[in-house]
């Protein structure tokens, strides 16, 4: 696929995110995308990163905001991306459900399968990071449909060796465990999570032009 300016991918993310918001799939047992209760949140961040992070689904207190890792275990998030030197939007943030499910359970499969021609949209034909970052099983579970072909890069991360590129165009894979699941853990956990997440991210956008 030839390049695209950045201007005409802000103009396709702004046509994508009208599509998110205007979406009524989900109607059944609980009905999705209900302003204010069940809202979705277009993805976030800048269409030129390196680096997309993606996660399950919106809390409350996200869709509230309309940004996704926003406090709670977003302050984990948000120690990564100082600690590599980027700014949360630079990165590129996404979920692969975009709603808010009704008491943050978890998302249902028909649910998840309505919403992955978003994030499919968003990350092949929008951002096209190098490196995808996905946090927690559901995350895992839509980018590996997104990205069958895809390197997948070792937890804890490690830059990887050189080799030759199967797949060109293909991003680096990366799943470390979710924020919510180290926040409570002890403090050399946490540390480790942070820095190993914030060398990741940094080496992502190091990888770039």
């Amino acid at each position: 696929m030839g390049e695209v300016t950045a201007d005409a991918r802000q103009r396709q993310k702004a046509a994508l995110d009208r599509r998110i918001k205007a979406c009524r799939k989900c109607v059944d047992p609980d009905r999705l995308n209900e302003p204010g209760v069940t809202e979705s949140a277009p993805g976030f961040g800048s269409v030129d990163s390196p680096v997309a992070i993606v996660g399950e689904a919106l809390c409350r207190g996200c869709m509230k905001a309309q940004e996704p890792f926003l406090g709670g275990s977003g302050r984990i998030l948000d120690r990564c991306y100082q600690r590599a030197g980027i700014a949360k939007a630079d990165l590129f943030i996404t979920n692969s459900l975009h709603c808010h499910p009704p008491g943050n359970r978890d998302p249902r499969p028909h649910e998840s399968a309505n919403c992955l021609p978003f994030l499919q949209s968003e990350l092949r034909d929008i951002v096209r990071p190098r490196l995808v970052i996905g946090v927690g099983k559901f995350a895992k579970a839509a980018l590996v449909q997104v990205y069958p072909e895809a390197r997948e890069l070792n937890w804890p991360f490690r830059v990887p060796r050189a080799r030759r590129d199967d797949h060109p165009g293909e991003p680096c894979l990366l799943f470390p465990p979710h924020p919510y699941h180290i926040m409570t853990r002890d403090r050399l956990v946490r540390e480790q999570y942070v820095h190993s997440l914030a060398r990741a991210i940094a080496w992502g956008f190091d990888s770039a032009p």
